[in-house]
């Protein structure tokens, strides 16, 4: 093997993408304060030295995750997420492409994970589980954020598994998931009346002990979750047809 055999591959950021973690890190470092108004799109383009369409596509990955806000007729603003504990963790699915490879990669793992718990979880397992439940039937009664709730939830799933290699491999997706919680519920904030119900749904099927059972309701589960994303997407396309959007009117 030569030494350049050994180079690995060089990950592609696009322009948008570190336009995007420019201002994630400004609002993260307190430089931008939640209610703060940004500069037009003009202005902001300029700033960045990129074009109109590259600084749109960063903003329409921010307003999905709701670190920006847009108040029409008004201009765009600094929003007010609820974020998972590490919010670096957001900016890993910013993009609709990531965020449908997080899903398939899911539902690779997570599935397979769900029938072996049907058929190993013991009681242990299910006590933790049932304790994350209630915990997401409150935040779903008040309305509250679920997206940290329902990743402990996928977590206990895998670990009542009992296979290492897979939980560990399930962890690996944990940062996404969880983020991808949050970029869904800031989007969609309807789903969160659902959460309870959808989870706890899955949980009885798992415990069933079918695991063919608890293969299909797995998948079903996250082909929801699918169709959320595609929601967010729409979204997206909306402030991408209106360059206007974050251009202040005052």
């Amino acid at each position: 093997m030569t030494t350049f055999d050994a180079f690995a591959p060089v990950e592609k950021i696009t322009l948008a993408a570190r336009v995007a973690e420019q201002l994630m890190e400004h609002i993260k470092n307190g430089s931008l304060q939640p209610g703060d108004p940004l500069p037009s799109q003009y202005t902001l383009a300029k700033k960045f030295g990129v074009s109109r369409p590259v600084l749109r596509e960063a903003m329409q990955g921010l307003v999905t995750i709701g670190l920006i806000e847009i108040r029409p007729g008004s201009g765009c603003y600094v929003g007010s997420p609820k974020v998972p504990s590490d919010p670096d963790a957001l900016f890993e699915i910013v993009t609709h492409e990531a965020a449908l490879e997080t899903l398939e990669a899911r539902m690779v793992v997570e599935v397979e994970l769900a029938a072996l718990a049907a058929q190993r979880g013991v009681e242990q397992d299910w006590h933790a589980i049932e304790s994350i439940l209630e915990k997401l039937r409150v935040a779903t009664k008040a309305n509250s954020e679920t997206a940290a709730i329902t990743s402990d939830f996928h977590r206990a799933l895998a670990r009542a598994a009992h296979n290492s290699v897979l939980y560990k491999m399930s962890q690996l997706l944990s940062r996404a998931r969880a983020a991808q919680g949050v970029r869904i519920e800031q989007a969609l904030p309807d789903v969160k009346s659902g959460e309870y119900a959808s989870h706890l749904r899955l949980y009885q099927t798992v415990r069933g002990g079918d695991p063919d059972e608890a293969r299909r309701e797995m998948r079903r589960h996250l082909e929801i979750a699918h169709g959320w994303e595609k929601r967010v997407s729409s979204l997206r396309t909306r402030l991408a047809l209106d360059p206007e959007a974050c251009s202040p009117t005052r």
